[in-house]
Formats: C-alpha cells, sequence, structure tokens
C-alpha cells in the first residue's frame, strides 16, 4: 500500500503532570536511547504513507527542543511543520487541522507519548479508514467494565465486556469530516477525549481496527520501563 498524500498530526502539547517528578516533558524524554517521539515518527515514515507531518507543541522551549532533536535524530526529515497547541487535548487537535484545510485525502492523528506504534497496526487502521471515511486502533476489553453512577463510586451498571473496546491512537480520517467534526464539537462547546468522538457529532461512522500489537501509552513512570522492556523483544 502506498498514499503520496496522507498528513500525520502528532501531539506533543501535553502538560505530562504524571510524569514532572520524572521527566519534564515525556515527549522529548529518552527511551531505549532515543527521544520518544521520534520512535513514533520513524513508524509512521517508515511505512511510506506519510507525505507531511504537523506537530504541536507546548511552548517555545519545547519547540526549540523539538527541533534539536529531529535535526540529531531525523536530519532527511524536512517535511515538518509546528502548530502551538492549545489548553486541551482537542484544542491542539483543531489547531493542527487547520493548519491541515483543503487536504483532500487522510489524516493520521497520533499521541506522542505512543512511542510503541507499530507499521502494522498503522497499515491496519489506515487501508480502513481508506475505505470507510474513518477508523481507530482500539482494543478489546480484557478486564469487566463498570459503569459508576454518576458523581458516586457505586455501581450503576455493567456493560457486556465482549462490546467494550479501549480506544488508542492512531486515528485515521478523511481530513475534511475529522475537522468538520472537531468545528462542531467547538460550537456546541462539548468536551472530547479522542478524536473519533469529535466525527461522531457529524453522524459519521467510526470502524474499530483491532491492534496487533502493544500500543501503551506512556502516562506513569513506570511506563517507561515497561516500554523499553517491549522495545527488546522487537
Amino acid at each position: 500500500m502506498s498514499a503520496a498524500d496522507d498528513i500525520l498530526i502528532l501531539l506533543a502539547a501535553g502538560s505530562a503532570r504524571r510524569m514532572q517528578a520524572v521527566v519534564d516533558d515525556k515527549i522529548t524524554a529518552l527511551l531505549a536511547g532515543k527521544p520518544v517521539f521520534i520512535h513514533s515518527l520513524q513508524s509512521f515514515l517508515g511505512t511510506g504513507l506519510i507525505s507531511r507531518v504537523v506537530i504541536t507543541y507546548r511552548d517555545d522551549a519545547q519547540l526549540a527542543k523539538l527541533k534539536i532533536l529531529l535535526a540529531a535524530h531525523l536530519p532527511q526529515v524536512t517535511t515538518v511543520e509546528f502548530v502551538a497547541g492549545g489548553e486541551s487535548r482537542q484544542d491542539s487537535v483543531l489547531a493542527a487541522l487547520k493548519a491541515c484545510e483543503g487536504h483532500a485525502g487522510l489524516v493520521h492523528i497520533h499521541d506522542g507519548a505512543r512511542p510503541l506504534v507499530s507499521p502494522e497496526a498503522i497499515y491496519k487502521v489506515r487501508a480502513k479508514a481508506f475505505e470507510t471515511g474513518a477508523a481507530i486502533l482500539a482494543g478489546r476489553a480484557a478486564d469487566t467494565v463498570k459503569i459508576a453512577k454518576v458523581g458516586t463510586s457505586s455501581v450503576e451498571t455493567s456493560p457486556d465486556r465482549g462490546l467494550v473496546w479501549t480506544a488508542e491512537t492512531p486515528q485515521v480520517f478523511r481530513t475534511s469530516v475529522v475537522l468538520k467534526g472537531y468545528r462542531k464539537v467547538a460550537e456546541l462547546q462539548r468536551k472530547v477525549t479522542d478524536d473519533s468522538s469529535a466525527v461522531e457529532f457529524v453522524g459519521q461512522d467510526v470502524s474499530l481496527v483491532e491492534n496487533p500489537s502493544v500500543n501503551l501509552k506512556l502516562t506513569r513512570p513506570a511506563d517507561f520501563v515497561l516500554a523499553e522492556a517491549i522495545l527488546k523483544t522487537r
């Protein structure tokens, strides 16, 4: 599979609050000898699908560091643009999507804190998005899920585990559709925590693509140890 016009939006503007006791920026922190975001970039660029990369950033200090690390580890890559992120994830995604307005192809939106994403997973979710217009990488729930009563820690219900999936990234969409979705979310002043939730607001069906490999999100310091162990097995 090849595509000369896919865009990658790599989200790097998060605050990493739960990491700050150990690292001040998990996106630029080293993982197995390379900055976290470089692992993701190499996986996407290695597929041959991506013609343009947009990276969101938190502040000027992080922007400077991202540029230095990019030049050091991927000096051949010159198709990267940087867009200032917002207060929330959805603000950052919308800012990046606005920079892609008019694009007629597919956009891959990926959390920079997921460095283990595999080329195989990227191909799978992209193929489904090409077919349906919207697809997300996801995992089947391994544990029983409980829904709490609003405002309490008491169980309201226990949904059928077979129907429950956990959303991951990348999430891949026709650019016009996901931009329309995020603009609708902003108009309605709604909060979403992933991109597929935004496109659901404009009636777009979203396909679930089961991830064939581990796609850990670095959230706590211990995740770095686990991620390094996983990388050693690849």
